[in-house]
């Protein structure tokens, strides 16, 4: 773990939710991907039924080109990073708060063949 915060580490696994959109952050001249993974929790609720936390990630990679078409619906990956909270005003002019993954590290956990037969 060198050269990372080891006061603020996550590692999730989980499935993505819907395919990955761009991001542009023209005054940060960044560029990146934005996604929600579907992470099962261990326990199921009153009905017997799986219950997942369902968590929105960001990765910032000079790569977004190539790995935008990789992160498809239900695809199975796994990421590392770390927390960012921020606030922003949406449509109707209302603060509002979130805490998302800033992802250092993604990778896919499933071979091609196989996540083709999902």
């Amino acid at each position: 773990m060198e050269g990372r915060d080891i006061m603020n580490s996550v590692s999730i696994i989980g499935r993505l939710t819907r395919d990955a959109e761009l991001i542009d952050f023209n005054d940060l001249l960044k560029k990146g991907i934005k996604f929600t993974l579907a992470v099962d929790r261990s326990r199921k609720n009153a009905d017997g039924e799986k219950v997942a936390d369902f968590i929105p990630v960001v990765y910032f990679t000079e790569h977004w080109e190539k790995l935008q078409p990789c992160l498809t619906k239900g695809k199975l990956i796994s990421v590392h990073g770390k927390l960012a909270y921020r606030s922003y005003m949406d449509s109707n002019n209302m603060k509002k708060s979130s805490i998302d993954v800033v992802a250092d590290d993604i990778e896919f956990l499933e071979s091609k063949q196989k996540s083709n037969a999902v």
